[in-house]
């Protein structure tokens, strides 16, 4: 126990300072400098900082979030970003090196096998993408084309090292394979191209309808690109598994994450409309929301508890439910038309990210 423990501590210490190389990588991405030269420096007063000033979180502790020349505060995106990262680090390692499994009491480190070491390597580096990704949009709304193609790319070559690593793994234990239609069909580099050529047209459409029928940009460009890569590194990653040995059952992951991605920011925006809504004390709207929530609870209760077993009534509620949900969803939707520019804009491609992240460690991979 205490050896997995101290494996877990020295993965997160990388996480921690991998985190406050992110946080260069996306300042400087958005400032435009070199990620190399000159070295780290305040951003307001442009002093040189020490080597102790840069430790990942224990600078920020001890210089109380304030720099140690201006006393300016220093933002909470660096001690964030390192800690998240040590903590993705640490619980891709459990979920990815699975007979490693210190949660549980073992008092010894099971073997890794190498394909467990690539598979993490690869959503390691994945995951670093998604936290530059969502930086620097989060920062400035805008998305970087090196680094969605740099997302892009990591999953195609992930796909090609994988299927040359799959054919002499093969050959090795039951001679050469028998070159068929359907095994060039089931080839993870089939899966990580078309589920990225899948993912772009979907980001698109959804780009190009909204803007058609809200009049303004409701998607940026640069989320055809994100949706692209996380397509490369879903159809990569999840075609090595034999639980998802088909096309469709790609689209269907691919599908999760769309879904994913729309419900975050409803989750994020919802409490900031509502609010809206009461300092206009747009009360018919808020009666109509409400109603729809209250309505939706009962109507998923009685479902449960078995009071809709008649046709008629079930047919008749579930009309209901769709008049307030058509109700609800329209005036949202004329909200969002005749809101201005300075409202409550969010960038989606952090729901993209974040859903993807979401799917690839929480689904089945065995």
């Amino acid at each position: 126990m205490l050896l997995s423990l101290v494996v877990l501590g020295f993965i997160f210490i990388i996480g921690l300072v991998v985190g406050s190389f992110l946080n260069v990588v996306i300042l400087r991405t958005v400032s435009e400098e070199s990620i190399v030269f000159p070295g780290s420096k305040c951003p307001k007063c442009q002093n040189p900082l020490k080597w102790y000033h840069n430790i990942p979180l224990l600078s920020y502790l001890f210089l109380k979030g304030k720099c140690a020349y201006c006393k300016e505060h220093i933002s909470l995106q660096y001690p964030f970003v390192e800690f998240i990262t040590g903590c993705i680090f640490v619980w891709l390692f459990i979920r990815f090196c699975v007979p490693f499994d210190p949660l549980f009491g073992l008092s010894v480190l099971n073997p890794i096998s190498w394909v467990q070491i690539i598979n993490y390597i690869f959503v390691v580096v994945v995951s670093c993408l998604f936290i530059i990704i969502a930086g620097t949009d989060i920062k400035e709304m805008m998305v970087y084309n090196l680094h969605t193609y740099l997302l892009i790319g990591s999953g195609v070559i992930y796909s090609i090292l994988m299927a040359i690593l799959n054919i002499i793994f093969y050959t090795r234990e039951l001679g050469a394979p028998n070159i068929t239609f359907n095994l060039f069909l089931s080839c993870p580099i089939l899966f990580s191209i078309g589920a990225g050529i899948v993912a772009f047209g979907v980001m698109e459409i959804l780009r190009r309808g909204s803007s058609y029928i809200l009049k303004k940009d409701g998607f940026g460009d640069g989320d055809s690109y994100i949706a692209a890569g996380i397509g490369s590194v879903i159809g990569a990653l999840f075609g090595n598994f034999p639980l998802y040995s088909s096309f469709s059952s790609i689209m269907l992951v691919l599908g999760m994450v769309f879904i994913i991605s729309a419900i975050l920011p409803v989750v994020v925006l919802l409490p900031l409309y509502i609010k809206r809504l009461v300092l206009e004390k747009n009360w018919f709207i808020l009666s109509g929301l409400f109603a729809f929530v209250l309505y939706a609870g009962t109507y998923l209760y009685a479902r449960e508890a078995g009071w809709m077993d008649n046709l008629y009534i079930m047919c008749a509620s579930s009309l209901v439910l769709m008049l307030l949900a058509f109700f609800v969803c329209s005036e949202i939707l004329k909200g969002i038309k005749t809101q201005k520019s300075d409202g409550y804009p969010i960038p989606y491609g952090p729901s993209l990210v974040v859903a993807a992240f979401i799917v690839m460690v929480y689904l089945p991979l065995m």
